[in-house]
């Protein structure tokens, strides 16, 4: 399973991406909007994850961005302004990859 962090914080950022690889999940990090699309565009993720409320880009725009081309992909949307469990992101994660069918995105 592969996912994509975009998200604007470096250190959280980085955290987000070592936690998700410390559950067996390979992430990979961007910094905004237009990396993400650009890795999603070299190699599709299974899930991406993304900051709604980024300085370059909002996270609105590169969900919107990433649906036009990738209108399959699996989005979760979160903002580091509510707090959560990295636990409950992973098992986000999973549910996303794991699932067949149904929503398509999710917020967290």
């Amino acid at each position: 399973m592969r996912v994509i962090v975009i998200e604007d914080d470096e250190h959280f950022r980085s955290l987000t991406v070592r936690w998700l690889q410390s559950y067996g999940i390979e992430a990979e990090g961007a910094a905004h909007g237009a990396r993400g699309l650009a890795l999603q565009r070299q190699r599709p993720a299974d899930v991406i994850v993304t900051d709604i409320f980024m300085p370059e880009r909002e996270g609105i725009e590169t969900i919107n961005d990433l649906r036009k081309e990738f209108p399959e992909a699996k989005i979760i949307a979160m903002s580091g302004r509510d707090p959560f469990k990295f636990e409950e992101l992973v098992a986000a994660v999973r549910e996303l990859a794991e699932a067949s069918s149904g929503q398509q995105s999710r917020i967290a």
